[in-house]
């Protein structure tokens, strides 16, 4: 007899899909959508009270974009991210 997927065994996926599902296409963002920004190359998280908070809303004209948004600073820590010194 087969038996069903285990929802204990999910909670790991579940959780990084959460944080997957996030907006991740390069745009400008506002305060509302992104209260916190976390940069993918570095591994900091900005809050709207660090410097480059700011600059990080706007979408990098490079085309690349290394922002992901987090609701919270808990969330940007429990993603292994660090907050940032400035």
């Amino acid at each position: 007899m087969k038996q069903g997927i285990r929802t204990k065994s999910l909670l790991p996926f579940l959780a990084l899909l959460a944080v997957a599902s996030t907006p991740a296409s390069a745009k400008d963002y506002t305060r509302l959508e992104c209260p916190v920004i976390g940069n993918v190359s570095s591994g900091i998280y900005h809050t709207p009270a660090s410097d480059a908070y700011r600059k990080l809303l706007k979408e990098n004209q490079n085309g690349e974009d290394n922002r992901t948004c987090f609701k919270t600073e808990q969330e940007a820590r429990n993603a292994g991210y660090r907050k940032s010194r400035k």
